[in-house]
């Protein structure tokens, strides 16, 4: 089975690049949630307390406010969860190849921070979906609620999509503009041909 990394900027449209592969009847591993639930299990909690106390082991708001401000912190907290996460990936993947019932010929997990966390080994093919600056802080601002400055400073902490672009196998120009449904055809069409 194929493994297909899925990446982009904050507002690129990873999600609805998702949502396509999902609806041609790809199983899709959603990294972002999967993290969410790593992070909630009691010995992750137990880590997580240990590193930046009980309250923020309990409070993903309080975790944040300490972590994102303080990229030494960011770092730590990094450390603990991008291991614990790429092998949950590693486990879906080889579970997803197991079954007798998954058809399709690749499987797509989809992570922000893929190449930030070393992921790419885990990849057969490398999709990174793209958008202009403008369009992405008009799109985080309206699905976040944030402001132009809030979505800035998230972006400043990303990867830039230059190098985001040169390290992947396939771009996706997702402006708003041009329809993204015909590429992620082709590329599926690519897919289930290799």
């Amino acid at each position: 089975m194929l493994k297909i990394g899925l990446t982009g900027g904050m507002g690129c449209g990873k999600s609805v690049v998702a949502h396509i592969f999902s609806s041609l009847g790809v199983a899709v591993y959603d990294a972002d949630s999967r993290a969410k639930e790593i992070s909630a299990l009691p010995s992750t909690r137990t880590a997580i307390a240990s590193l930046f106390g009980e309250e923020a082991s309990r409070n993903r708001k309080i975790l944040a406010e300490k972590v994102f401000t303080h990229p030494e912190e960011l770092a730590k907290l990094n450390a603990l969860l991008h291991p614990l996460v790429m092998e949950d990936c590693k486990r879906w993947f080889y579970d997803l190849a197991a079954r007798e019932d998954y058809t399709a010929p690749y499987a797509v997990a989809e992570a922000a921070i893929l190449f930030e966390s070393g992921m790419e080994k885990l990849f057969d093919f490398i999709v990174t979906v793209e958008a202009p600056q403008q369009v992405q802080i008009a799109r985080a601002m309206k699905r976040d609620g944030s402001t132009r400055e809030q979505v800035l400073a998230r972006l400043s902490r990303q990867l830039p999509s230059e190098i985001r672009r040169q390290k992947a196998d396939a771009v996706l120009l997702n402006d708003s503009i041009h329809p993204i449904l015909p590429d992620v055809l082709n590329l599926d069409k690519e897919f289930r041909l290799k």
